[in-house]
């Protein structure tokens, strides 16, 4: 729950740092065109092209620091009072904000190794840790986490194996949060120096003209900590999000390309929706756009709701990025405006700092009951012994035959005793496993929460307490003395007016000669505001329409290569089946059969099987019969096959009779030469010489003779045979014609 009795509304704390020049901009002559004045909280910006001092434009902040600012001045003077609200309970956020290569990374992280360079982040660790150190009665629980935002996908730095498969989700009790982000219980400074290094490895970096170390990502780093009285057993929870977001850029400036152009167009497509959202917060909108993008989503507590926030503007000095750095200082005066409401978290829902505590309650309660048992076992097994040695004593006493067979019992008795002392001592060792085992488990939660004050020196523990304190009360002080000196500028200029009074017409007239240049030079800002304000919306336009162009050429190249070398029937099916979520901001591949209509299948007890079957049901199943059906689980019926009437019939050879074979047989018969002649004689012998032949061979097989006949009556005639016919009706061979004359 939430103690919402006394909520105070707190403005979005904003600060300015200016870095010094670069060596590439000293190199290149450019001018100083950024004045900082940290007393009295004022930047001012000169117009490189109207060099004239009512041109300048002024913007108040609570703090800003120059060139000359310390990493340490800056967080004792800014975060170390927020993070002391997270101590006590208060969810906060810093984050940078700024244009590519103005030091952002520089200021969350500084320079590894180091001391005096190190950024928000590990300071931020250290002063954790030393008020753990010194607290009294007190017992907390610290877990870390980081994470990235690329290309508008989450990403778990800390497990990379976890990319792709984390998303934001929304609770009433809880707000914006990502479940099965990897976090890291950590009990030092140094686990969670370890901790920010690894995450650090995994972030992705990359190469541009403005940076050689451009932040390509948005970078989270999440610090919870439980906190428990011992005394009141009561839970307070804090969070911190230290966030290092990635510079808006021009591909005009960065020379940006391919994969770097895309990552730039979703960074400045993060930060205009969180420009968005500043400006509708500024102006009381009654819609804010938090859900445009995840970075919006995730800062959605941080920009008007339940954080303490410090935004740090980092700026460049440089005439070359005056428009960037007029841009990101009219964003940060906005940002003045946002109002949250910050609450102590008191006994959280998800607290985990209880549920360790009762977990370690009970094993301890365990271990005091097994180790009472452990106790008890030995004192029983004395009792047996002095039992056994009394009766051993009776035996004794007893006669002599009746002590041959006592004996024997005593031995039995013996062995049952041995097995039960053995037995005794395996349960007990059993035990004592159990219980080392439990001691172990509770030694672990125990060495994951950590207990105040511990091996700190009083001496030591009072005078960085002292130091803290005076610190924070000289921050204080500086804060009203530039909120102070502003309020005075104001008066001051008020009073003025009222006090002068004119004793001539000439000095009348020098008065409103005075405010009339003054409201000309309002008027004169307004409308040079107006016109920077058109101007940076054409420069947005274009560098939009650069992108768009080159992000254009980058999809006909890839649209060329799809032409050319992918089928088209495969190019159609992924073109039917691609879907944009809009809620992910992604493309997916969606199943090529449509699950609509569809109604969705019971679970099954088996794969094979549709529904859940009994072994009654199987083996009624395997028994086989009609009866069986009402044990089936699927709408099949067995069946033996049926087979169809044949149609065909197999091949038989014909019966042929002897008669009919043997004329076959003798047609087949290969035939002498036929000497044609003009000799009747000779003709009619040859004739009747065969006619003898088949004569003889039907007597000797009368069979066979009518149907030789029969064959020979059917047979065509011969060739001898028209020859004959042929002379006797005409001579064998035509007679010359002679020569034809022409």
């Amino acid at each position: 729950r939430h103690k919402s009795a006394g909520v105070k509304n707190e403005c979005v704390q904003v600060v300015v740092r200016c870095r010094p020049l670069s060596n590439k901009e000293e190199a290149g002559n450019y001018q100083k065109v950024v004045e900082v004045f940290p007393a009295r909280g004022v930047v001012e910006i000169q117009n490189p092209q109207e060099v004239t001092k009512e041109n300048r434009k002024m913007f108040t902040y609570d703090a800003v620091y120059g060139p000359n600012a310390t990493q340490q001045n800056l967080y004792d003077e800014t975060v170390r009072p927020l993070v002391s609200s997270v101590l006590e309970g208060f969810n906060c956020c810093v984050f940078a904000y700024g244009q590519t290569g103005t030091g952002k990374t520089y200021t969350m992280e500084g320079v590894r190794g180091d001391p005096e360079d190190k950024g928000i982040i590990p300071r931020a660790f250290e002063q954790i840790w030393a008020h753990i150190n010194r607290a009294q009665n007190m017992n907390f629980l610290v877990a870390a986490s980081y994470l990235e935002i690329y290309m508008e996908e989450l990403r778990d730095l800390l497990k990379p194996s976890n990319r792709g498969g984390l998303e934001l989700r929304e609770r009433e009790n809880v707000g914006v949060y990502v479940p099965n982000l990897h976090s890291v219980l950590c009990k030092n400074v140094e686990d969670m120096v370890s901790v920010m290094n690894q995450g650090n490895k995994n972030r992705t970096v990359g190469y541009t003209n403005m940076n050689e170390h451009s932040s390509r990502s948005h970078a989270i780093f999440l610090i919870k900590i439980e906190m428990c009285e011992l005394d009141s057993n009561t839970v307070k929870v804090g969070k911190l999000n230290l966030i290092d977001l990635a510079g808006s850029e021009r591909q005009s400036k960065t020379g940006a390309t391919a994969e770097r152009l895309k990552e730039a167009s979703k960074i400045n497509r993060a930060l205009s929706s969180l420009g968005n959202v500043i400006s509708a917060l500024a102006e009381n909108s009654p819609h804010i756009p938090y859900r445009d993008s995840k970075l919006t989503r995730l800062l959605q507590d941080s920009l008007g709701g339940n954080s303490k926030t410090i935004m740090i503007a980092n700026i460049g000095p440089s005439e070359y990025n005056y428009n960037e750095t007029l841009t990101t200082l009219r964003y940060a005066s906005r940002a003045k405006t946002i109002q949250n409401k910050p609450v102590k978290n008191e006994d959280p829902q998800d607290a985990k700092l209880k549920e360790y505590q009762a977990e370690i309650e009970r094993l301890r309660q365990l271990i005091e009951e097994r180790q009472k048992r452990e106790r008890s076992l030995p004192r029983r097994r004395k009792q047996k012994k002095r039992v056994h040695e009394y009766e051993k004593e009776e035996e004794s006493a007893e006669e002599e035959e009746e002590e041959y067979v006592s004996g024997e019992e005593n031995s039995k008795d013996n062995d049952l005793l041995q097995m039960a002392d053995k037995e005794s001592k395996e349960k007990i060792l059993r035990e004592r496993e159990v219980t080392n085992q439990l001691a172990s488990k509770l030694q672990e939660l125990e060495g994951q929460l950590v207990r105040g004050g511990r091996n700190i020196l009083d001496t030591y523990t009072e005078r960085q307490m002292e130091l803290e304190r005076k610190l924070s009360e000289i921050a204080e002080r500086k804060k009203r003395e530039v909120e102070m000196q502003q309020q005075l500028e104001l008066q001051e200029e008020t009073t003025l007016e009222i006090r002068e009074t004119v004793t001539s017409l000439q000095q009348e007239v020098d008065v409103k000669t005075r405010k009339l240049k003054k409201c000309y030079a309002k008027w004169v800002a307004l409308k040079q505001e107006l016109v920077d304000t058109r101007e940076e919306h054409n420069r947005d336009r274009r560098e939009l329409e650069m992108t768009q162009n080159e992000l254009i050429k980058e999809l006909k190249r890839l649209l060329l290569i799809i032409d050319n070398f992918v089928p088209a029937e495969v190019k159609s099916r992924l073109t039917t089946q691609a879907r944009y979520d809009e809620e992910q901001e992604e493309w997916n591949l969606c199943p090529l059969i449509a699950m609509d209509g569809q109604q969705m299948r019971r679970p099954v007890a088996q794969p094979a099987r549709r529904r859940p079957v009994s072994e009654y049901a199987l083996q009624q199943i395997r028994h086989g019969g009609q009866e069986t059906l009402r044990y089936r689980g699927e709408n099949i019926l067995s069946h033996e096959l049926d087979m169809p009437l044949r149609t065909t019939f197999e091949y038989r050879n014909p019966k042929v009779s002897a008669s009919l074979q043997a004329v076959l047989a003798e047609a087949m018969q290969t035939e002498g030469d036929l000497d044609i002649s003009t000799d009747h004689s000779n003709y009619t012998s040859q004739v009747k010489s065969r006619l003898d032949k088949i004569i003889n061979r039907n007597v000797n097989n009368p069979d066979a003779a009518p149907a030789a006949s029969r064959a020979r009556s059917s047979r065509p005639e011969t060739a001898a045979a028209r020859s004959a016919s042929a002379k006797r009706s005409t001579s064998a061979y035509p007679k010359a014609r002679g020569l034809i004359p022409k």
